[in-house]
């Protein structure tokens, strides 16, 4: 009997062991990277809003905004000129595959878009990272919508041929953008 119970409680010390130390290991070399502006991120920021100095704002409440941070907008970036942009993730094609930074004018529209990165399908949904694309979103300042012929309202963009779904993820995270601006209190 003991035969059987040995190699049992011998394999369950080392896994217990194995799992502590990880877990050691794992809390010695956590870098939190929340608050950290990466250089993908910086390049869009300054490529979007200018040259600045640049600030992730972690507790929106206490920087005077009338929300907390939502649970769809990944960070709020600010310039020192107390401009903004919103860092969102959003799904087209494929899930969260879309990482778009969105810059905001001080009456609420978009100032502009960029795509930091992107997981869509290659040749079909990375075609909305197509400057063209991205800054027919510029100005709007009201929720738009993706269709599939030529604009007739103004708040209306036209998808990329052969990428509807990730189209209607970059808009969603417009969507998101003008949403959250007009509910920080600043527009």
């Amino acid at each position: 009997m003991m035969k059987y119970i040995k190699p049992v409680i011998v394999l369950s010390l080392i896994t217990t062991i194995v799992s502590a130390l990880l877990i050691v290991t794992y809390n010695l070399t956590y870098v939190d990277t929340s608050g950290i502006i990466t250089d993908e991120l910086m390049e869009k920021c300054v490529y979007l809003m200018g040259e600045g100095d640049y600030s992730i704002v972690t507790d929106w409440k206490a920087d005077g905004y009338a929300i907390d941070k939502p649970e769809n907008v990944e960070k709020l970036i600010k310039k020192s000129d107390g401009s903004v942009a919103f860092q969102i993730v959003t799904s087209g094609y494929n899930k969260n595959g879309l990482d778009l930074l969105i810059a905001m004018n001080d009456d609420g529209t978009i100032k502009g878009t960029a795509i930091v990165s992107i997981s869509e399908t290659p040749g079909l949904g990375t075609k909305v990272n197509d400057a063209a694309f991205l800054d027919s979103f510029t100005g709007i300042g009201d929720a738009v919508a993706i269709v599939k012929n030529a604009p007739v309202n103004e708040n209306e963009v036209q998808a990329v041929t052969g990428a509807t779904y990730s189209s209607k993820g970059v808009a969603e995270a417009i969507n998101i953008a003008i949403e959250t601006y007009r509910e920080m209190g600043v527009a």
